[in-house]
């Protein structure tokens, strides 16, 4: 359910192009922000940290603070009107909706991962076969009894094992790093985003402060 407390979506910054295909919203996330103005704070905070309770809520972050609180968490898609009712029965200032597509994100992940699994293929072919080839110049070397040569093959062979050994060490990091990001990417799929923001009005005692007026002109 969307009221009309909800303001216009505020979309992502646009990156110069459109994403290609047609499935661009299999692979929407939807985001809420919510600036919430309110005198009891404490009343207000309480509402929106006790979902923290709900196995349908997963909080990401929570702060609070003398004059506010501010939380995020996500929500599965089938419980996202229910939390919007909560959230509007607090009477919010603002609550906006931004929905977008990770298409491409998910697409560019995917493509390097691939990329850097040929690439560390590659590497562990180069280097079996560097191996073999050290093995038959090592032999050759040892049998014509040429030290010289044999300790300057060695020296190579160490050398290439060192250097095969670093990249296949940095693609395999770069490859951790990327799988961490696909399955973020895949959780986003799975929940839409809350990010809520609570505010203390203080009171103001108009009266008090008409009748100090009125003394001091009085006075004056």
């Amino acid at each position: 359910r969307v009221s009309g407390n909800i303001a216009l979506p505020i979309l992502p910054p646009f990156d110069g192009g459109f994403t290609p295909g047609g499935d661009a919203e299999d692979f929407e996330v939807t985001e809420y922000n919510g600036q919430i103005e309110t005198r009891d704070l404490e009343n207000a905070c309480g509402v929106i940290s006790d979902l923290k309770t709900k196995d349908y809520v997963v909080f990401e972050s929570a702060n609070a603070y003398d004059t506010g609180c501010r939380y995020s968490f996500k929500v599965t898609h089938e419980r996202v009107s229910e939390i919007l009712e909560l959230i509007e029965s607090l009477d919010p200032r603002e609550l906006s909706e931004t929905t977008y597509t990770i298409k491409r994100q998910i697409e560019d992940t995917v493509s390097e991962i691939d990329i850097l699994k040929d690439k560390l293929s590659s590497i562990d072919e180069t280097f079996l076969s560097a191996l073999r080839a050290y093995d038959e110049i090592t032999a050759l070397a040892t049998r014509t009894e040429d030290a010289e040569s044999l300790a300057k093959i060695i020296e190579s062979k160490i050398g290439i094992i060192e250097r095969l050994t670093t990249e296949r060490v940095n693609i395999a990091a770069q490859l951790e790093r990327l799988g961490r990001i696909k399955a973020e990417q895949a959780d986003r799929l799975l929940y839409t985003y809350f990010r809520v923001t609570v505010s203390e009005i203080k009171f103001v005692d108009t009266e008090g402060l008409m009748d100090s007026w009125r003394a001091a002109v009085v006075e004056l």
